[in-house]
């Protein structure tokens, strides 16, 4: 399981109806895709069907329902069998989403999401379906899926015989027999995150006993996940993170469930474990834990005293880059006081790692600060490169630095930082500096960072700078270093010219150095041209 924080722009159209006709064998599911509400969209959606045809299979259960469904299929092709159950409330499956709060795991072709919109409204879909693949003649499941019925999709082009909805009982019988038997590795996990799906009170005993009897970790691991998600098994969870037997990672993921749960009190247990667990990586990830707790004033409090007064240095600097993921002015002054005071670097490198992270146009304004007066020159230039992180906001700033000091090396430091950025602002003070600046270093710093940029105005430059005839020779062999960068169609016809005709013989010498480098067909007939002479 891979488990993401992320914050995108979002949309989400929600479908939660479906119809269902029947003619002859054949069924079809019309899954009608309805308007969630304006708080979703600025603008109206217009309403959309998505149409599956899979074949109807009738039976007096879902046993009797998967064995007529492999009757149908005998000797035929690789065949799905799939049913829909009951799903558990605040679950997204593959939804349709641009922008989203929360945390995504990913099994196989299964994207679950569980958080909210920018509006705090939860994301969740409830027409999913089991979908199993399986060998004609055998009947044996190569493959489990949970699809989500709004998404069309072609199934791998094999046929799907459409079992109906299963109650939760058979559903859950039926999951355990596939999790609990000889099965593959991955449909065993397959077969734990659908019942985990499942809206029932057995879930979470199930998911226990998987935690205590799986030999397959993934499956241990996830089920914990669930177990936070499901809710009220705090103290099963801590039990795992206190336990110094049990494996390490299963340690941290129980923490991590408990900071994800919404239960009452989730971030006091993390606290109390948080005081009495030793382990050094389990302690960390407690404390990466309080920071997706939804308490946010009371995770804020406990992240903070950790980032000022923990011993381990390792942990400040988690809770450091926690602090730095929490939207408000008095984190920025936080990080600002705590890069201060700690004088270990590699706190306080991660301070400006955490200030370029937080959107906040206060952190920006701090980087700058240091970017100008950090007395230390390494932590000096890495100010100036996670304040280029920011983009195209801080353009101005780093030319106004670049402008503004005489120190070569910050100078070189700026404008590597701004060569990360896309902007013409920025290729413009390239071409500046590259032109005229009156550190020779500078200039041919300026011409390599051009040289990376694709685009005709970069290279038209680079060819009149290399090809000039009263130019400085160490900037023009600097021209063509940064043409051979170039693709081969740009950069081989014009190494060719310039290895013929420049008038200074050290830039020729470099042209038909990065010829030979570079293994082009018309740098070996030009070779062969100039050998036979």
């Amino acid at each position: 399981m891979s488990r993401t924080k992320f914050f995108r722009s979002f949309m989400l159209i929600l479908a939660i109806a479906a119809t269902a006709c029947v003619r002859a064998d054949r069924v079809r599911t019309v899954a009608a895709a309805a308007d969630t509400s304006a708080a979703l969209s600025e603008q109206a959606q217009a309403p959309a069907s998505t149409i599956q045809s899979f074949t109807a299979i009738n039976g007096a259960d879902l046993n009797a329902r998967l064995d007529a469904a492999s009757q149908q299929a005998r000797g035929k092709s690789p065949y799905w069998s799939a049913y829909s159950f009951d799903v558990r409330p605040g679950v997204a499956v593959d939804p349709t989403i641009h922008e989203f709060h929360g945390s995504m795991n990913t099994i196989g072709d299964t994207s679950v999401f569980i958080g909210t919109t920018a509006s705090g409204m939860t994301v969740e879909t409830r027409n999913l379906a089991v979908f199993l693949l399986r060998e004609p003649g055998n009947n044996q499941i190569t493959r489990m899926e949970i699809y989500n019925l709004e998404r069309k999709r072609e199934y791998s082009g094999y046929p799907v015989y459409w079992l109906g909805r299963a109650n939760n009982e058979e559903s859950l019988n039926y999951l355990q027999g596939l999790s609990d038997g000889n099965q593959p590795n991955l449909l065993s996990e397959r077969a734990v995150l659908a019942i985990a799906l499942h809206d029932d009170a057995r879930v979470a005993g199930l998911l226990k006993n998987y935690v205590r009897g799986s030999q397959n970790q993934r499956v241990r691991s996830s089920s914990v996940y669930w177990l936070g998600q499901v809710g009220g098994e705090q103290p099963f969870l801590a039990e795992i993170v206190r336990n110094e037997a049990e494996d390490r990672k299963l340690r941290r993921q129980a923490a991590h469930a408990i900071g994800e749960s919404r239960d009452r009190g989730a971030l006091a247990m993390l606290q109390s474990l948080y005081d009495s667990v030793k382990d050094a990586e389990v302690h960390r990830s407690i404390v990466q834990a309080a920071g997706d707790n939804q308490d946010r004033d009371a995770a804020y409090a406990f992240i903070l005293k950790v980032a000022r007064n923990d011993a381990d240095r390792e942990a400040r600097r988690t809770a450091v880059r926690q602090l730095g993921e929490f939207e408000r002015e008095a984190a920025v002054d936080e990080l600002m006081k705590i890069y201060s005071a700690d004088a270990d670097n590699e706190v306080k490198r991660t301070v400006l790692h955490a200030l370029a992270e937080t959107k906040m146009p206060k952190a920006q304004t701090r980087l700058l600060e240091l970017a100008r007066t950090e007395p230390n020159p390494e932590l000096r230039r890495h100010a100036i490169h996670v304040l280029a992180e920011r983009g195209a906001a801080v353009v101005e700033d780093l030319i106004k630095l670049y402008d503004g000091d005489r120190s070569p090396e910050v100078r070189r430091t700026v404008l590597q930082s701004l060569s990360e950025i896309k902007s013409n602002r920025v290729e413009d003070k390239l071409f500046e500096v590259a032109r005229g600046d009156e550190n020779i270093e500078l200039r041919r710093t300026a011409i390599r960072l051009l040289g990376e940029r694709a685009g005709k105005r970069s290279l038209d430059f680079l060819s009149a700078t290399a090809q000039s005839a009263d130019g400085n020779a160490e900037v023009q062999v600097q021209a063509v270093r940064a043409i051979s960068e170039r693709n081969a169609d740009e950069a081989v016809p014009l190494l060719i010219k310039i290895a013929r005709t420049h008038p200074n013989q050290t830039v020729r010498k470099q042209a038909i150095r990065s010829l030979g480098e570079s293994g082009d067909p018309r740098a070996v007939e030009f070779f062969r041209e100039v050998l036979t002479k």
